[in-house]
């Protein structure tokens, strides 16, 4: 997943201050390219609940194509001088769903390989180089939008102040 400054360095949307309009790449990218990214825009946004946002992601990233079910994010497209690559997201469980399941396109099966672990997540890059890795990662986003779905938003239950002696300082359910 670590990927050079080198590689960094070769967004095609780089300034701060000029956000791209989200169809940007349709026009900016040679016809092969917007090719490419139109099939994985319009993939991702046919995902039940998905939702696209241009966002500036630091001086590393730059700008990002960035795709959410709510406030839980399904991955980053990146446009790249040489192509439009993927950053997305596993869980330990989203793992483990996955290696229950049929079995995964080897460009998807790379990636969880070389993906980085940062906590209970893991961080995986993918070169959407042609439409068979195209295809292999628009079925893990929508796996993955489905299971991110069906968990509900993360919530601190609120703590019960006052009352009964040994109510207090007790969590609500």
């Amino acid at each position: 997943m670590g990927r050079s400054n080198a590689y960094w360095t070769s967004n095609r949307y780089v300034a701060e201050g000029e956000e791209p309009v989200p169809t940007a790449p349709l026009t900016d990218l040679p016809p092969a390219l917007a090719t490419r990214f139109r099939a994985l825009r319009d993939g991702l946004l046919r995902i039940d609940g998905v939702a696209e946002q241009v966002r500036y992601m630091g001086p590393t990233w730059r700008w990002a194509w960035e795709y959410g079910v709510g406030n839980r994010k399904l991955c980053w497209l990146h446009l790249m001088r040489g192509g439009v690559d993927a950053t997305f997201t596993l869980s330990e469980s989203d793992e483990s769903r996955l290696s229950k399941g049929p079995k995964l396109a080897a460009v998807i099966a790379r990636a969880l390989v070389e993906g980085q672990r940062t906590g209970p997540v893991k961080w995986c890059w993918l070169e959407l180089s042609d439409r068979r890795a195209i295809d292999a990662f628009l079925n893990l986003a929508r796996r993955k939008a489905e299971w991110l779905a069906e968990r509900p938003t993360p919530r601190r239950a609120p703590r019960i102040h006052g009352g009964s002696a040994g109510a207090e300082g007790v969590e609500a359910d």
